[in-house]
Formats: structure tokens, sequence, C-alpha cells
């Protein structure tokens, strides 16, 4: 093995792509989210690292429930848009052309996604220049059977 960048090393830990999802009174938000883990079975928890610059963030903050809607091969425009428009200022489901359907607490979930969850936020923790946020499952969605699309190498993979 030879030395490598750090972070360049880092690029070669496969992601889910996930976009998660938030409301705040009548406003909908999501934001593309790579860091995404499964944290415990019983109770069903995952986790999920955030940027404290975006706004799903600063929405986050204020919210007790969020969605995790996992991405599928071919959505590779949702990630794309989530991840870069700013919720602040722009409507990214009317973008998409995406009517959300709503889970349990007016949670906004993605139809057509591999799986989506709701989440009831129970902790979060800043660590380096994110903050991770862990989340208990408390309703559950399966989508269409396809291969998740990952985040890899820099790379959408899937």
């Amino acid at each position: 093995m030879d030395k490598y960048d750090k972070g360049k090393a880092l690029s070669l830990i496969s992601h889910p792509l996930a976009i998660i999802t938030v409301r705040q009174g009548d406003k909908l938000n999501g934001m593309t989210a790579a860091w995404l883990s499964r944290i415990s079975i019983d109770p069903p928890i995952v986790g999920v690292s955030i940027s404290p610059s975006r706004y799903t963030w600063e929405m986050l903050q204020c919210s007790e429930y969020f969605g995790v809607c996992l991405l599928g091969s071919g959505q590779e425009e949702f990630a794309q848009v989530f991840g870069t428009e700013s919720g602040r200022d722009k409507d990214k489901f009317d973008m998409l052309g995406i009517e959300p359907m709503m889970g349990a607490h007016d949670i906004p979930l993605i139809e057509g996604t591999l799986a989506a969850f709701v989440c009831k936020k129970l902790r979060t923790v800043e660590v380096g220049d994110h903050h991770q946020v862990f989340g208990e499952v408390v309703e559950a969605w399966k989508g269409k059977d396809t291969e998740p699309l990952q985040w890899f190498g820099s790379k959408f993979r899937g």
C-alpha cells in the first residue's frame, strides 16, 4: 500500500444516499445526506451527519421529527437538487415536481424511493465540522425494488 491523502482515502468509503426531510410549520425542506448509518436494531435508530451550515440543520433544531428517504438507482437528480440548492430560497420538492407524501407527524417523504422513515430526534452531538443526529424510527415505508444509490469516490454509483 502507498501513503495517500487522508481526505481522498475517506472518499473511498461507500455511503448510501438519502434525502433528510423536515417540516417547520408550512415550510418543507430536505437535503441530500451521504453520511447515514443504522445505529441500533432494537429500538431501530439511525444516525445522520449534517453540516451546521445547512438550512435543514437550522430547521431540524426546532423539530422533534425528521424523515429519511433512501435513494435508489436512477434518482441522481433528486440527490443533485436536494444537495446543491438551498431550501431557504427555493422549494426543492416543487423544483423536481414532487408532491411529498406526509408520514407520521406530518413529515414529508418522497414516494418512489427505496425506503422512507419518520424518525423521532433523540439526540444531537457535535463532532468535528458536522452534527450527528440520532433518530428512532417510528414509521417505515418500503418503496420500489431497485439497487441503492451510493456515493463512492466522489461519484454517484448504483
